[in-house]
């Protein structure tokens, strides 16, 4: 599997919560939605509890799979408020990470 995130802004009002990203495998196509996966969740706490369809996928490691999804995905988007989504949720993950450093 190839995988990388795929943007989709819905709705016409445009705020961050209208910006779906979901994961697609190029190596089944290069056209969406021939090649959707799942939907990126947007809370990652639902990885741990494997309760999400990406979190049942891709198991342990989806959590280190979606960070670097995202990391790849910032480094190649030119629209600043998908950007910004991807940014969020790469801080988000970074939050958890050192939550649960701190509980260990």
């Amino acid at each position: 599997m190839k995988l990388k995130l795929y943007a989709i802004k819905k709705g016409n009002q445009q705020t961050d919560s209208d910006i779906q990203l979901v994961v697609v495998d190029i190596d089944k196509s290069t056209d969406y939605p021939l090649n959707f996966v799942c939907i990126l969740p947007r809370y990652f706490r639902l990885l741990e509890k494997r309760s999400s369809k990406f979190a049942k996928t891709f198991g342990p490691k989806s959590l280190a799979l979606a960070k670097r999804l995202l990391v790849e995905a910032g480094k190649k988007e030119a629209d600043p408020q998908i950007k910004k989504v991807i940014n969020k949720r790469i801080k988000d993950i970074n939050k958890q990470e050192c939550d649960e450093l701190r509980i260990r």
